[in-house]
């Protein structure tokens, strides 16, 4: 992994950091964990490093827009429109890439269901309204991108709840795995069903400083590769 990729990363969570000693300080109510997530501009750090590296790869500056300055609406088909962290064109009218980005700093559980459910279903609609010839020019699909950041820490490395009683068999892929397990196991999955065409996956640890790629198939550097290459595919 690049230097500047494992800084942008590690700056997240220094973001993360002041904005909760911020709301400490100024009694505001919204406590812990949740209060570092809801600063909002944690993720600038990642958006700006990808934006660089899309433009590095043939992007046109002009063609690749971020949530800091836009509402990057696309539309929906099971839904009227669903809001993107970075979008990129090849000219005015055709979508190359679409990216979304999350992190996730507690609750691993609760969070682990609601990451999947809501990666399912906005690249079930994404697909459904390319389908459906509401993405502009259309020729071609666009690639849809994901980015999860763990963080690496001792509740992330547990081995999820597996009591559970569930109606059938669950995949025995998910027995005795660690949170950060199950997180690896969904963006492999994601990425191999071709929901997500480019899929990045970190595990973060701020407090030792690592910031580590656990899957072979998820770094950094094939996640832009994904999204460079299909730019080729559009303008060929």
């Amino acid at each position: 992994m690049r230097n500047d990729v494992k800084e942008a990363v590690l700056q997240m969570y220094r973001m993360l950091e002041e904005a909760a000693r911020r709301q400490r300080t100024s009694g505001d109510a919204d406590r812990g964990r949740r209060a570092e997530a809801t600063s909002g501009r944690h993720l600038d750090p990642l958006a700006d490093l990808i934006r660089e590296d899309l433009i590095a790869g043939g992007f046109s500056p002009d063609d690749i827009f971020d949530g800091k300055a836009y509402q990057l609406r696309l539309p929906g088909w099971y839904r009227r429109s669903k809001n993107w962290d970075i979008v990129a064109l090849n000219g005015e009218d055709d979508l190359v890439a679409a990216i979304e980005l999350k992190s996730i700093t507690s609750s691993f559980g609760n969070n682990a269901n609601n990451r999947a459910e809501e990666a399912l279903g906005s690249a079930t609609d994404a697909h459904a309204a390319f389908s459906e010839h509401l993405y502009g020019i259309d020729a071609m699909p666009p690639a849809l991108g994901y980015v999860m950041i763990v963080r690496s820490c001792g509740q992330s490395r547990e081995a999820g709840r597996t009591t559970q009683q569930t109606l059938f068999a669950t995949d025995p892929v998910f027995e005795n795995a660690s949170y950060l397990d199950r997180f690896r196991i969904m963006c492999e999955r994601l990425r191999a069903s071709n929901l997500y065409q480019a899929v990045w996956l970190v595990y973060a640890d701020p407090d030792a400083g690592t910031v580590t790629e656990p899957s072979p198939t998820l770094t950094y550097e094939k996640f832009i590769a994904t999204i460079t290459a299909t730019l080729s595919i559009h303008r060929a």
